[in-house]
């Protein structure tokens, strides 16, 4: 736990050696969903619709959705899921297994089955976290023999077209470059709102990178929508098209070479974001800037975000990414 960390300005709390730091910071990198842009209404609902419709695509029944928004925060908390798709698909798998443990289809029913969403996510996290850490949790709840007929059942393209589909609608084309084939209409993307206005970011003296697990369509569009398209420079911009994946510091390092920070500080709301520093950190040669790490409260791990950060020692907390930018500007103001 952190014991340094303290509060020192409105909505910022940060250790003794961030703020001494702060004030040669002159590049902020952003994670962007629970960031730049508030996707409680987008992809947790996604997972969730994603997840109810697979299931009833074999025979599995129940009133409401099979797994409830809120959930889906327990598996962020577990780190490894930054790939939302990839959460819809643990979250599917979870079912299978309950099937076969409690002899029926009944979703609503097998909610009730124990483990529970949170026991299962704390026994994810001591297993490393992510997909692979939920399927070796399943497989010691089930024989070996059911386990592996349980993923030939599986299908994670599946709930991943379904997942992408739920989330862009009729403009699949554009952002994922596939037709939508089950799912008609306006997107659950179009719910997402955006947490910074672009004067925001203008009346800085920063320069601001972007490290995403988003793909380059679904980055465009949203950042299109939120208004906050042309802020960032191309190779300054690593999404999941770029073929590298949170929580691999490479990102950071490719930002870092485009830009030659003296400091920068990545801002990120889940574990996969605090990692990736944290390697950055670990990992880089003298040729490269120090990065500190903003742990943005009220993303996807929800109320348990606090805590999260708290136990791993961040150099930074914030509530917001106006108030960071508000207080990193004052305190550069104030020490030039």
């Amino acid at each position: 736990m952190n014991l340094e960390l303290r509060q020192v300005g409105e909505g910022i709390f940060a250790t003794n050696r961030a703020v001494m730091q702060a004030e040669v910071t002159d590049v902020i990198v952003f994670d962007m969903d629970g960031v730049l842009i508030d996707v409680h209404d987008s992809y947790p609902v996604v997972i969730c619709q994603a997840v109810t419709h697979y299931l009833k695509e074999l025979g599995f029944h129940g009133e409401g959705l099979a797994i409830m928004p809120e959930e889906t925060t327990y598996f962020k908390a577990a780190g490894g899921f930054n790939n939302d798709w990839a959460l819809a698909q643990g979250a599917a798998l979870v079912f299978l297994v309950k099937a076969v443990m409690a002899g029926n289809r009944d979703y609503f029913l097998l909610q009730q089955v124990s483990p529970d969403v949170l026991t299962l996510s704390r026994a994810v996290l001591q297993q490393g976290g992510g997909l692979g850490g939920l399927r070796r949790v399943l497989q010691g709840l089930v024989d070996e023999s059911d386990f592996q007929a349980i993923e030939r059942t599986w299908d994670p393209d599946r709930i991943t077209r379904l997942a992408m589909e739920y989330y862009a609608g009729d403009e699949c084309p554009q952002v994922f470059g596939i037709r939508n084939e089950t799912i008609r209409g306006p997107g659950l993307m179009r719910r997402e709102r955006s947490l910074v206005l672009r004067e925001d970011l203008l009346k800085t003296p920063f320069r601001y990178g972007l490290y995403t697990g988003r793909n380059l369509g679904e980055t465009q569009a949203a950042m299109h929508s939120a208004g906050l398209d042309g802020l960032w420079d191309d190779e300054a911009m690593i999404t999941s098209d770029s073929g590298i994946h949170k929580p691999d510091p490479a990102g950071l390092v490719a930002i870092a070479k485009t830009l030659a920070p003296r400091l920068m500080i990545y801002a990120g709301d889940n574990l996969d974001d605090w990692q990736a520093s944290t390697r950055y950190e670990a990992e880089r040669s003298l040729d490269n800037p120090p990065c500190l790490f903003c742990g943005i409260l009220g993303g996807s791990p929800g109320p348990l975000a606090y805590s999260l950060f708290l136990d791993r020692g961040v150099d930074f907390m914030a509530q917001s990414v106006r108030e960071l930018l508000n207080w990193l500007a004052q305190r550069r103001q104030y020490t030039v």
